[in-house]
This record gives structure tokens, C-alpha cells and sequence, in this order.
């Protein structure tokens, strides 16, 4: 059974986390329902033998399921608020998949190995789309993986990172969450980029990576591209303006990053036009909301503020929806996994201001599952006989510092 479950937990990694399915034009519910499937075998004896059903993220799950369908009757019941009802409970479904799939030490630790493979590979074709543009993304310039969005891409690379970083040898840490970074600023996905300053400086700040490490490896990467560009640079530009990489858009994105105040883009403005229209539908019904799907029924593509979406169809306790989910996550969480799932909160907290899909995506809705099954086996007996140690403590062995 754990080489059938790792098997089924390898496909879930490609499948979810790379989004390998965007590949063979699979949609979501298609391959989270062969997931499920197939997944039987494992369901049955990990439900029969564990304390899953106990976990807070299936109460959360629970509460969820009962305050869309309450809401519901409160909205206008289109096809609208149909389908976003229908995308929730999808969303409940594939949550308690990964979390009863995942729901096992051994299990916790060879996704978490996947999860590093998946965003170095995430990397990778990032920086192969910066050379061939459009591969895969839908913006031109913009790397976004087989994500197809930019900005998915970079939250993903950076949760990911987040779950699977203190696996790694220290030594190798301080690389990883670089070559991490190296993906997430080839999307230009600013909310991205500031996630991963979020979450390296928190790494390092708890000393689970070498700030020497990461700034040695830094300052190596940033004098070989500077010397490439040196030799190579004008042949360079020319290769990436012909492809299409160097854009009026890109252009304009690398402006706001030196100087973000002075510079606002198409995009920035459509944003804060959207976030005004959200705040003029709140103060309509601020205490109870207008209904579940009213967010997407005033502008379908949404508000890109999950609180602002949240609270559009719930009112002031919408807006408790995603902390009350981070919690849940976190709640077990003991020692090593504790400061991860802190990590790993703030930064969902931060994405929640610039995306309202948070749980429209398999992808995020698998680290969710992940990250509260490495809480989950925090409290294992066998994990408690193994110390943590910072990997910036002299005195700590080498078999302890990568543990």
C-alpha cells in the first residue's frame, strides 16, 4: 500500500501542483475525479486506521460547505451564483481528497520531495518561455509554466518552496529558494515577486536557510549574468525583442519596479477600479453580504481581492474565510512545521489581496491539504524523537541540520 499511495501521490503532484493536465487539456474536475478513484484502496484504510476526520481543516471544510449553501438562498440564484456554488464544493471535494491521500508520515514526506521537483521543473520552463514566448503563457513576455497565468505561476513556485524547502540538506537550501526566485520574477507578477521576498526573509530570519548561503549564491548568479550581458548583451536584447519577450507591458511592469510609486500600468488601474466598484457593492450590504456569487455576477473576472469577493457575498464574516482556512491548516502544526505553516499563512494572506481564486485552483488547494498533514505529522511520535536544529548552528550535526 505505501508504494501504491506514493504512486497515486507522484500523479497528484504532476497532475495538481505542475499542472501537467493543462498539457493533455484535462480539466480539473475530470482528473481530481480519476484521482479520486483510484484512490479508493488508500481512502478506506486511511479512514479506517487514522484521525483525518478530527483534522480542523475538515471542520473548516464543513463550515464552508454550510455557509455557501445558507448564502445561497440569499442570492439571486442565477446561473451565475449556480456555478460559483458548484466551484466550492468542488473545490471542499478536492481538498479532502489530497488530505485523506496525504494523510500519512511517509506519505507527507514524499510529497514534499515532489513538491521540490515540481517547482524546480516549474523554473525550468519558465526559463525556457522566457526564450520561446507563449509556450505556455496567455501574456506575452510574461513566463507562466503550464500554470498558462503568470501570476498563478509565481504563487505557486513560492508556496511550494515554502512546503518542501526545509527537506532539503542545509547547504543546498540557500540554492533552492534562489533558483525559486529566478521562476517567480520571470513571470513579472509583482504580488508574486513581493511573496517571495516575503517568504525568504522569513527563512532566513527563523534560520531555516543561511542568509550567507543565499546571498553568496545571489551575488554569483548576479555577476554571471552580468557578465553574460557584458559579452552578450546586445545579441541578447535583440533575440528577446524579436520573440516578443521586451513589450510595451513588460516595459512598463520593469518601470513600476523602479519606482512603484510614480508608475501605474493598465493593469493597475484596472485593479483599483475593480476594488473601488467591490467597496461600493459592500457598502450595500456590509453585514451579511448579497449571497454566494454575487462577487462574480457584478464583474465575472472577479474582484482580484478573495476578502473583497468574500465579503461581497458574506458580508464581515466573508471576510474571516481564508484566515479561519490558514488556521485550520496550522492548528497541529508543532516545532519545524509550525514556523513553515506561519510562513506559509502569511504569504496565502498576502495572495489573498491580489487574486480572488484561492480556491479555484487544484494546485493551491493540494499545498493547503499538504501543509496541514506536515502539521498533522509534527505530532508524530517518531518525528518528536528527531530534534530540529536551525542550519545556521555551529554546534548542530550535519544528520540534524537537514532534518
Amino acid at each position: 500500500m505505501p508504494s501504491y499511495r506514493n504512486a497515486i501521490v507522484m500523479l497528484s503532484a504532476a497532475f495538481g501542483f505542475a499542472n501537467v493536465a493543462a498539457v493533455f487539456e484535462l480539466a480539473p474536475i475530470t482528473w481530481v475525479i480519476g484521482l479520486c478513484v483510484v484512490s479508493v484502496p488508500v481512502f478506506i484504510k486511511t479512514l479506517s486506521g487514522s484521525d483525518v476526520l478530527r483534522s480542523p481543516v475538515v471542520v473548516w471544510c464543513f463550515g464552508f460547505a454550510w455557509m455557501s449553501v445558507a448564502w445561497f438562498f440569499l442570492s439571486s440564484q442565477s446561473d451565475v451564483a449556480w456555478q460559483d456554488l458548484r466551484w466550492r464544493f468542488f473545490a471542499i471535494l478536492t481538498i479532502m481528497c489530497f488530505l485523506i491521500l496525504l494523510w500519512d508520515s511517509d506519505a507527507v514526506r514524499f510529497a514534499r520531495y515532489a513538491m521540490a521537483a515540481g517547482v524546480l521543473f516549474g523554473t525550468a520552463v519558465n526559463i525556457y518561455e522566457l526564450f520561446v514566448p507563449m509556450t505556455f503563457s496567455k501574456l506575452p513576455g510574461r513566463s507562466a509554466g503550464f500554470y498558462g497565468d503568470p501570476n498563478i505561476s509565481a504563487e505557486m513556485l513560492v508556496l511550494g518552496m515554502i512546503v518542501s524547502v526545509t527537506l532539503l540538506p542545509a547547504r543546498w537550501r540557500g540554492l533552492f529558494v534562489l533558483a525559486t526566485g529566478i521562476g517567480v520574477c520571470l513571470t513579472l507578477s509583482r504580488s508574486g515577486i513581493l511573496g517571495w521576498i516575503i517568504a525568504s526573509g522569513a527563512l532566513m530570519l527563523l534560520r531555516q536557510v543561511r542568509m550567507k548561503e543565499l546571498l553568496v549564491t545571489g551575488m554569483l548568479g548576479v555577476g554571471l549574468v552580468a557578465m553574460l550581458l557584458l559579452f552578450r548583451g546586445d545579441e541578447f536584447l535583440t533575440t528577446l525583442e524579436r520573440s516578443g519577450t521586451i513589450n510595451k507591458d513588460v516595459l512598463e511592469r520593469l518601470d513600476w519596479f523602479t519606482d512603484p510609486a510614480g508608475v501605474s500600468d493598465n493593469s493597475s488601474w484596472a485593479r483599483k477600479l475593480l476594488v473601488k466598484h467591490a467597496w461600493e457593492k459592500i457598502a450595500e450590504r456590509p453585514w451579511i453580504g448579497s449571497g454566494t456569487g454575487t462577487s462574480r455576477e457584478v464583474v465575472f473576472e472577479g474582484t482580484h481581492n478573495q476578502y473583497l469577493a468574500h465579503m461581497q457575498d458574506h458580508g464581515l464574516l466573508g471576510a474571516t474565510i481564508v484566515p479561519l482556512l490558514i488556521l485550520a491548516v496550522a492548528w497541529w502544526a508543532q516545532g519545524e512545521a509550525k514556523q513553515l505553516a506561519m510562513i506559509f499563512g502569511a504569504v496565502v494572506m498576502w495572495q489573498g489581496f491580489f487574486t480572488h481564486n484561492l480556491f479555484d485552483h487544484p494546485s493551491r488547494l493540494m499545498l493547503f491539504a499538504l501543509m496541514a498533514a506536515v502539521a498533522w505529522a509534527s505530532r508524530s511520535p517518531a518525528l518528536d524523537r528527531v530534534r530540529v536544529v536551525p542550519v545556521n548552528d555551529g554546534r548542530a550535526p550535519k544528520a540534524l541540520a537537514r532534518a
